[in-house]
């Protein structure tokens, strides 16, 4: 009964001292340079650029019809052409024409959100989808992004980046050009 006590008390002492050994591993990378190596945001940024551009347009339009009504009744103001219910009456035009604007203007914003959020899931999807396989694959146990910030202190811990654009066979970044020191005559 003795050495069945010992060698359970031996188990369980090895298998704690197993559990204990486990190391956690820590990789980094900045998601901000990996989405900027994928090929489908330059992609989503332009059509989202065009979208906006669009709807700028729009806005533009507006925005001048209700230039020309205000200069229009500005100047019928100055000549007295127009009485005084008639004046109130374009008053409160101009203030509706101005809160379409306005409305318009929020509206655009909040569709030019919607149409990014769309465009990018699928990127941020297959940018995540890398990540973990790399990770997995190389035993990562928590991979943090330095991009967000949302590392303080960071001891023996691996940038994965180059892992994971390898991973996706994404391009080096193209390095910054320099510009030529200028030379001075003497």
């Amino acid at each position: 009964m003795k050495k069945v006590t010992t060698i359970l008390i031996l188990m369980i002492a090895f298998l704690a001292s197993s559990y204990a050994q486990k190391v956690n591993k820590f990789g980094y990378l900045n998601s901000s340079e990996l989405l900027s190596l994928m090929p489908e945001v330059v992609k989503a940024d332009s059509a989202i650029d065009k979208y906006s551009q669009e709807l700028d347009q729009l806005g533009q339009q507006m925005y001048a019809e209700y230039q020309k009504k205000a200069a229009d009744a500005q100047s019928k103001v100055e000549k007295k052409l127009l009485t005084e219910e008639q004046t109130e009456l374009i008053a409160k035009e101009l203030s509706d024409m101005e809160k379409r604007i306005s409305d318009f203007q929020q509206s655009a914003q909040e569709k030019i959100q919607t149409k990014k959020e769309k465009l990018y899931a699928p990127i941020m999807q297959k940018a995540n989808e890398g990540i973990k396989a790399v990770a997995k694959a190389n035993g990562y146990t928590y991979v943090f992004d330095s991009g967000a910030g949302s590392i303080l202190y960071a001891e023996e811990s691996d940038d994965i980046l180059p892992l994971v654009k390898t991973y996706m066979k994404l391009p080096d970044p193209k390095p910054a050009v320099a510009p030529k020191p200028a030379t001075t005559k003497p």
